[in-house]
């Protein structure tokens, strides 16, 4: 009789500490679903009239800087859809609060990667603070943004946030769009992005996008974060 106790206090202790719910641990799109090296444009050359313009964008926009848009640049310099949507959903869209959340970004964020590592090593394109020296970029922010700069990642992840957020949220959608777009403007007056490289991003997030909604574990997933976000912000 103890014995059957002891097993199923033990088996009561197991189950409270498991996870309702997490998520799965099969991709949601692989590097060969999509062909990104075909789907996306090659970038402008920098003195080719596009590249022209791109760093004219830059330098129009840097004359403009405030105190107030540099502190953005510098919050959105974390690469993180907690630092996209909290501005819009509020200081209870946090990690701490919504761990499935976090977990479920942060793996289509990295599976998207497919779409924005290999063309920056296929293009390797400069950053425009190191082509132009007119361009300035916090040392923080260049110091760790030495890569190629085609396709911009802080983008891809603004974009991706965006469209995501904007279907478990609808109430919200026209913000979570402006700000994700904000997102990644941002990347590109920090100097440490052009706008092509932008545009290049939210065609990797749509098409990333489109194709994960088609595989059966990422609708799962989605409509199980979509509770947890809702419910974390207090909505029906």
């Amino acid at each position: 009789m103890k014995s059957s106790r002891k097993f199923a206090l033990a088996a009561l202790i197991t189950l409270a500490a498991t996870p309702a719910f997490s998520i799965s641990d099969k991709p949601y799109m692989t590097a060969n679903d999509v062909d990104f090296a075909t789907l996306v444009p090659p970038p402008p050359a920098e003195t080719s009239p596009l590249g022209k313009l791109d760093d004219q964008f830059i330098l129009d926009a840097q004359k403009n800087m405030t105190p107030a848009k540099m502190a953005d640049i510098q919050r959105d310099f974390a690469q993180d859809v907690f630092v996209v949507g909290q501005p819009v959903l509020g200081p209870n869209f946090m990690k701490e609060k919504l761990p499935m959340t976090d977990a479920f970004f942060a793996k289509i964020i990295k599976e998207a990667g497919a779409g924005v590592g290999p063309l920056k090593q296929k293009y390797k394109k400069i950053r425009p603070f190191q082509y132009d020296k007119n361009i300035h970029t916090p040392e923080n922010i260049a110091s760790r943004s030495m890569g190629p700069t085609y396709p911009s990642g802080h983008s891809t992840t603004g974009a991706i946030s965006a469209i995501l957020l904007s279907q478990m949220v609808p109430e919200k959608r026209d913000a979570l769009y402006e700000r994700g777009w904000e997102y990644g403007t941002n990347r590109v007056m920090s100097g440490a992005a052009y706008p092509s490289d932008w545009d290049a991003a939210h065609m990797i997030a749509e098409l990333a996008v489109f194709q994960m909604m088609r595989n059966a574990d990422f609708q799962a997933d989605f409509q199980a974060v979509k509770a947890e976000v809702r419910k974390g912000l207090g909505l029906n």
